[in-house]
C-alpha cells in the first residue's frame, strides 16, 4: 500500500492546483473584466472606445468620486464604466485595473448572462431604447416599436452582438421580462392606515368623481362589489384573477358582499388594463378616453437596480401629464440580495423590477398589523442610493395590497380636491400630502425599508381639508420663502418638499435631474436641513441625519417641540434645468392628544371574534384598556399596564349584542372610544326556490326585535323590507335582484352587522329540494336520501319510481320538523332505476323534485341495454376488464365479434336485421354472460 502514497500526494496536489486555478477563473473582478473589458461576448474581436474605460479598484469606491470622469455605469462597489481614463493621482493607487471598454455597459445584467450562454449560431430578441430610429442594418428583425418613448422589440443574430450594441443609434438594450403579481394572500385591513376612521370623517368622500385603472390581469367584473361602476376596455385581459379581484376590491370595493368587501374608494369607476401586453405604460390615449387618473400595479420582474426604459418611460408620462400618479408594489423578495450594481450581495436594494427605480412614481413596502416593517417586503435603497420605498402599507401577506391600500386612499385624496376645485389633482400635490401625513415615530427620519412612513388616510384627507400645502416654481437661481404660524403646544413641525422631476436619460447612473433644496428656519431662529440617508453600502442600516440631499426629488424637514412662532420654509434650486414645478405640505403634530380610530362612531365588531384596536396618542407611560357594555357604569378589563405609544392592540370581542366602549386610562386620566355595536353575524339560508316564490330564513339573534332585510340594486344594497320573523317569501315577479342580506335590528332601534349577501339561485335549492340521493345496497335495494331546504307549509313526501311508462307512489312520509328523509326501495331490477319525490303542502300545492337515477346489476353484475335495441347495444360491467362479446342469431350463426376493455361500452347495432339474437360474453375463454335480445 506504501508505493501508492507518493502517487496519491501527487493527485491531490494537481486537484487542489486545478481548484485554485478554476477559483481564479470565476473571481468577479476576471468576470467582469471579461464582459467589459477584455473580451468580447460573441465575436473574437470587440469594438473598443478610448473614450469609455473599465476600473477595477483593490476597495470599495464612492461613485461620486468618479463622477468627475464621466461616470457611466455602477458594475459594483468596485468595478465602474468612466468616460475617460483616470490619470496619475490618489485615486489611481487604488486601482487593481483600467483598461478600454467594450460597449456591453449599455446593456443590462440579465441580457449579458443569457448571452454569454448562448451560441453565435443563436437568436436573440432584445427591447432596446433608441435615440430615435433603429440602425438600418439588414440582420435586424423588428417585433414592435413605441415611438412615445423611443422603445423597440428587436431579433438579431448573436453574432451581429458587438456591432449591434457599439451603434450609436443604440442607448439601452435589456431582456424582454414577464410580469408576476405580487401577493401571497388577501389581507386587507383598512385600520392600519386609517381609512375607516378617513371614512367615518369624511363621509362625501368616496371616490365618486375619479376612475382607477388596475393594471395586471382582469378582476371579476361580475363581482357584486364593483356593480354599476366598471368601465369596460376591450385591450383588458381574458384572464380572470382573483389577485385581480381582490386589489380592486381594496381600492373600491363597495361592501356588498361583505365587511370584507369594503375597499378605500367603494364609488370610484375601474378599469382593466393588460400588464400581458405591455409593462410600459398604457398610451395616453386610454387614460384620456376613460379619463384615469390612478394606475395600480401590483405585480414585479426581478431584481433590476438599473435606470432601464420602463423607469423612464413612466417618469416621462408623469412628468408631462402632471395629473397622472402610478402606484407600485415594492416586491415580496426582501430577503434575497441585490444581484447587480453597488449594492451587489447586499439584503437591500431588491426591488422587484427596474421600472420601480423611477423618480416620479409611488413604490410601497408592507407592514404586518402594528405597522412595522415585514421581512418579506422588498425594499432599497435605488440604484443610486435614493429612498425606497417611498410608503409603506398594510401588507402583510404581499405588498400587492400594500400598494392597492395606497391608490385607495390616492383616490379620496383626488376625489375631495375634485369635489372642492372641480379641476384633476396634480400628481406632485398628491404625493407630497401623501408623504407629509405619513405615520412614524416622532424625531425620526425616513429609512430604506419604510420610506417616509406608513401612510394615513386620515391624516392625508385633514391636510387638504386644513389647505396645509403650497406650491410655486423655480427658475436659475431664484428662491422662494413661505412663512408659517407655529400656534403653542405642537410637539413637531413636518414640512416637505416634492418635484416631479425630468427624466433622465436611460442607464443613467443618477436619475435626479433637477436638484432643489429644502430647509427650514425655526422659530428659534436656528436653520433646519432635511433628512438624509448614507447611500454607502456599509451604512444603509444607519438612522438618517440631517444634510444637504442630492439625490431624491424628496425633501423633508421635522422640528421637534417647536416654540410658539414663525417659522419659515425656504426653497432653492441646487442644480436646475429649465422651470422646475413643486408643492410642499405641512403638518403640526399637537401635544398631549388621544384620539380613537378603531372602533369609531360607525364601527360593528363581530361577537366572539379577534380584532384590532387602534388609536393616535402623543402620550407616554402605561395604562389599562377596558370596555364598558351599559354605557359606562361598570367597566371590564382587556389588559392593564400596557403602552400608550404603541398605538396598536388586538381584542377578542364578546359573545353579546351590545352597544359597547373602550376606555384607556392612565394614572391621570382616561379617553373613552365612541360607542360602537357588538353584533354577531346572522347566516341566511334558502328553504327553497321554486319558478313564482323563493324563500329564506336565518338564525334568530337575542336581544334582536326586529330585522332589516336588503336587495341588491345597481350599485349598493338598498333597504327592502323590515320583519319581525326569522323568514321572509319573496313574490320574484317584481324582483330585479337575487342576492339579499340581512342584519338584526335592537330594541333601542341601532343595526347589528349586515349577513355575508346570498343568491338565492346559486344555494344548491330548488323548489324545496336541495337534494335526492339513490344509492345501490349491498342486497340491490336502493336507498333514497332526501335533504330539503326548508319544511314551511309541508305536509308530506311521497317517494316515487318510475315503471317505463308511469311513476308509481312507493310510500308517504309525514313531515316531522327534521330536513332529512330516508326510504329504501327492496323492489328493484336489473337495469337503470328512476325515482323522484312529490312534496305536498297543507294548502294543496305540490312539488316534484329532480329526478335521481341508480344502477342495479343482478345477472354476473352485467347488464346488456337497452332491450329492444334500435342503433346501439350498450354493456356495463362494474369490473374494468378485456371481453370478447360474441352476437349470434338464432339459428347459431355468428353475425359479430367485437373486444371490449372498458365498463361501460356501446355496439353498433344497425347493420343487424330485425330479429332476436343472442348475445354472449367470454373473459378469458370462460362464458360470463348470456342472454336474449330484441333488434328493432
Amino acid at each position: 500500500m506504501n508505493h501508492y502514497l507518493p502517487k496519491l500526494i501527487l493527485l491531490f496536489t494537481l486537484l487542489f492546483c486545478c481548484r485554485n486555478i478554476s477559483a481564479q477563473q470565476l473571481l468577479p473582478a476576471d468576470s467582469v473584466r471579461y464582459r467589459y473589458g477584455l473580451q468580447p461576448i460573441a465575436e473574437t474581436q470587440t469594438k473598443t472606445s478610448a473614450e469609455n474605460w473599465l476600473v477595477i479598484f483593490k476597495k470599495t469606491v464612492s461613485p461620486q468620486r468618479l463622477e468627475a470622469y464621466g461616470l457611466r455605469k455602477i458594475i459594483n462597489a468596485k468595478a465602474f464604466i468612466v468616460h475617460q481614463q483616470i490619470p496619475e493621482n490618489e485615486l489611481t493607487k487604488q486601482l487593481a485595473y483600467q483598461g478600454p471598454a467594450n460597449f456591453n455597459w449599455k446593456a443590462s445584467e440579465v441580457l449579458l448572462q443569457q448571452l454569454e450562454k448562448s451560441a453565435d449560431t443563436d437568436s436573440i430578441t432584445v427591447r432596446v431604447s433608441i435615440k430615435q430610429d433603429l440602425p438600418a442594418v439588414p440582420y435586424i428583425t423588428v417585433i414592435s416599436i413605441r415611438r412615445d418613448y423611443n422603445i423597440a422589440m428587436v431579433k438579431l443574430p448573436v453574432k451581429q452582438w458587438s456591432s449591434f450594441i457599439a451603434d450609436t443609434l443604440i442607448v439601452f438594450a435589456d431582456k424582454p421580462r414577464k410580469a408576476l403579481t405580487e401577493m401571497i394572500l388577501n389581507g386587507a385591513n383598512p385600520y392600519i392606515n386609517r381609512i375607516n376612521i378617513a371614512q367615518e370623517k369624511f363621509p362625501g368622500i368616496d371616490g365618486k368623481s375619479i376612475a382607477v385603472s388596475v393594471k395586471e390581469d382582469k378582476f371579476d367584473t361580475t363581482d357584486l362589489d364593483f356593480a354599476g361602476r366598471i368601465i369596460y376596455n376591450p385591450d383588458a385581459s381574458t384572464n380572470v384573477t382573483s389577485h385581480a379581484t381582490t386589489m380592486a376590491t381594496i381600492i373600491a370595493g363597495a361592501g356588498n358582499t361583505g365587511a370584507l368587501g369594503l375597499g378605500a374608494a367603494p364609488a370610484a369607476g375601474l378599469s382593466s388594463s393588460n400588464f400581458n401586453i405591455t409593462l410600459l405604460p398604457d398610451t395616453a390615449t386610454y387614460y384620456r378616453k376613460y379619463n384615469i387618473s390612478l394606475q395600480n400595479h401590483s405585480y414585479g420582474t426581478e431584481i433590476e437596480n438599473f435606470y432601464g426604459p420602463d423607469a423612464a418611460a413612466y417618469d416621462k408620462q408623469i412628468y408631462e401629464s402632471d395629473t397622472l400618479e402610478h402606484v407600485f408594489s415594492a416586491g415580496n423578495i426582501g430577503g434575497q440580495p441585490s444581484n447587480s450594481g453597488i449594492y451587489q450581495g447586499l439584503i437591500y436594494a431588491n426591488l422587484t423590477g427596474n421600472v420601480k427605480q423611477a423618480k416620479n412614481l409611488l413604490v410601497v413596502g408592507g407592514t404586518d398589523a402594528a405597522g412595522n416593517f415585514i421581512s418579506l417586503s422588498s425594499h432599497g435603497p435605488a440604484y443610486d442610493g435614493r429612498i425606497k420605498p417611498e410608503l409603506s402599507a398594510f401588507g402583510q401577506d404581499g405588498t400587492s395590497g400594500a400598494a392597492a391600500t395606497v391608490t385607495g386612499i390616492s383616490t379620496l385624496l383626488q376625489d375631495y380636491w375634485k369635489q372642492q376645485t372641480f379641476t384633476p389633482m396634480p400628481s406632485a400635490l398628491l404625493k407630497v400630502i401623501l408623504l407629509n401625513s405619513a405615520g412614524r415615530a416622532t424625531g425620526t427620519g425616513p429609512n430604506y425599508k419604510s420610506g417616509y412612513g406608513s401612510v394615513n388616510a386620515l391624516h392625508a384627507l385633514q391636510t387638504l381639508k386644513d389647505k396645509h400645502f403650497g406650491n410655486g416654481s423655480t427658475t436659475g437661481n431664484n428662491s422662494t420663502s413661505i412663512d408659517l404660524n407655529i400656534p403653542d403646544n405642537i410637539q413637531e413641525l413636518k414640512v416637505t418638499l416634492y418635484w416631479n422631476d425630468l427624466p433622465a436619460s436611460v442607464n443613467a447612473t443618477k436619475a435626479l435631474v433637477n436638484d432643489l433644496d429644502l430647509r427650514v428656519t425655526g422659530t428659534d431662529g436656528n436653520l433646519y436641513l432635511p433628512w438624509i440617508l448614507n447611500p454607502a453600502p456599509d451604512s444603509l442600516a444607519v438612522p438618517a441625519k440631517r444634510g444637504r440631499d442630492t439625490l431624491n426629488n424628496i425633501e423633508q424637514v421635522t422640528i421637534t417641540n417647536p416654540a410658539a412662532g414663525t417659522a419659515r420654509i425656504h426653497i432653492s434650486a441646487g442644480q436646475l434645468r429649465g422651470t422646475q414645478t413643486w408643492y410642499y405640505a405641512y403638518e403640526l403634530v399637537p401635544k398631549s392628544t388621544f384620539a380613537w380610530h378603531n372602533p369609531d362612531a360607525q364601527t360593528i365588531f363581530e361577537a366572539n371574534t379577534n380584532v384590532d384596536l387602534y388609536w393616535e396618542s402623543t402620550y407616554t407611560g402605561n395604562g389599562n384598556v377596558q370596555y364598558s357594555l351599559d354605557s359606562g357604569a361598570t367597566w371590564q378589563t382587556v389588559v392593564t399596564n400596557y403602552p400608550v405609544s404603541s398605538g396598536y392592540l388586538g381584542w377578542y370581542v364578546p359573545a353579546t349584542f351590545s352597544k359597547a366602549m373602550l376606555r384607556f386610562q392612565l394614572p391621570d386620566t382616561s379617553f373613552t372610544s365612541p360607542p360602537f355595536i357588538i353584533s354577531p353575524k346572522v347566516t341566511i339560508q334558502t328553504g327553497f326556490n321554486c319558478a313564482d316564490s323563493t324563500f329564506i330564513f336565518w338564525d334568530n339573534l337575542p336581544n334582536a326585535v326586529q330585522y332589516n332585510i336588503y336587495n341588491m340594486g345597481k350599485t349598493r344594497l338598498q333597504p327592502y323590507q323590515q320583519t319581525a320573523d326569522t323568514f321572509l317569501f319573496i313574490a320574484k315577479a317584481q324582483l330585479s335582484s337575487s342576492n339579499f342580506a340581512v342584519s338584526p335590528v335592537s330594541a333601542a332601534g341601532w343595526e347589528g352587522l349586515r349577513s355575508y349577501t346570498v343568491d338565492f339561485t346559486t344555494q344548491g335549492v330548488d323548489c324545496y329540494v336541495k337534494s335526492l340521493i339513490a344509492d345501490k345496497t349491498t342486497d340491490n335495494a336502493v336507498q333514497l336520501t332526501l335533504n330539503l331546504g326548508s319544511t314551511y307549509q309541508l305536509k308530506e313526501v311521497v317517494w316515487q319510481r318510475y315503471n317505463g311508462k308511469s311513476w308509481d307512489n312507493l310510500q308517504t312520509t309525514p313531515i316531522t320538523g327534521s330536513l332529512l328523509y330516508y326510504y329504501t326501495d327492496p323492489n328493484t331490477w336489473e337495469g337503470l332505476m328512476y325515482y323522484r319525490v312529490q312534496l305536498n303542502t297543507f294548502d294543496g300545492r305540490a312539488f316534484y323534485s329532480g329526478i335521481s337515477t341508480v344502477q342495479i346489476f343482478k345477472t354476473d353484475n352485467i347488464m346488456v341495454f337497452p332491450n329492444p335495441v334500435v342503433n346501439t347495444l350498450g354493456i356495463m360491467d362494474p369490473v374494468v376488464r378485456e371481453r370478447q362479446v360474441v352476437i349470434t342469431d338464432m339459428s347459431g350463426r355468428e353475425r359479430m365479434r367485437v373486444t371490449i376493455t372498458d365498463s361501460l361500452a356501446g355496439i353498433g347495432m344497425s347493420q343487424l336485421p330485425a330479429g332476436v339474437y343472442n348475445c354472449t360474453i367470454y373473459y378469458n375463454g370462460q362464458r360470463i354472460y348470456n342472454r336474449k335480445f330484441v333488434k328493432l
